[in-house]
């Protein structure tokens, strides 16, 4: 089935949906998401959203840009049209979100945690065996660059560490980051107090 079909057959079960709801409240709610898809469809966004549907838990958090540095999202931030609230881009490899408020052309980039947050997923999920081991941060950078069609997640060894490192297909941008290492829980012998292991 691709996108077409499958935006109209949602919209043919939000519609049922809403015929068979009482609740005025919800009805304007099934409402808004028909319009959500058909906003979708009208305005050319059609394969972005099916790309957007095909993200997998082992892909990274979707981001519409990728920047070397601050100044540089900064220029684009402000020299773009209008600019996409809500949606992430990447800065030096860190996430920031765009604000945009249209009424005051007031624009801004906030940094929030949500590589922290995937990367913790990562970790908890047992990391896969690496695929290579490097010496450096510069070598392994260099090798993931290199790579024709990355994993969506690769973990390497960089000096014995555990890294991640990670493909954002949607924006062909390749990054490497350090997995954050679970910590094991406290050890209670059978009395239920805690072990003394020295």
């Amino acid at each position: 089935m691709n996108i077409d079909e499958i935006l109209h057959r949602v919209q043919g079960l939000l519609g049922r949906t809403l015929n068979n709801t009482q609740s005025p409240e919800e009805k304007e709610l099934f409402r808004i998401a028909t319009a959500a898809l058909m906003f979708i469809s009208e305005t050319g966004r059609t394969h972005s959203f099916e790309d957007y549907l095909q993200l997998g838990k082992e892909d990274p958090p979707y981001a519409v840009a990728s920047f070397k540095t601050r100044e540089e999202a900064e220029v684009w931030l402000k020299n773009h049209p209008e600019p996409p609230h809500g949606a992430h881009v990447l800065v030096a490899d860190e996430y920031h979100l765009v604000a945009y408020r249209r009424e005051h052309d007031i624009r801004s980039l906030l940094k929030l945690p949500v590589i922290e947050y995937y990367l913790a997923d990562l970790a908890r999920g047992s990391p896969a065996a690496p695929v290579a081991s490097f010496s450096t941060h510069e070598e392994a950078d260099s090798w993931l660059q290199s790579q024709p069609e990355p994993p969506r997640n690769a973990f390497i060894l960089v000096a014995g560490k555990y890294y991640v490192g990670v493909y954002h297909r949607l924006i062909d941008h390749r990054a490497l980051y350090p997995l954050p290492i679970a910590e094991e829980p406290e050890r209670n012998d059978d009395t239920g107090e805690q072990s003394d292991m020295s």
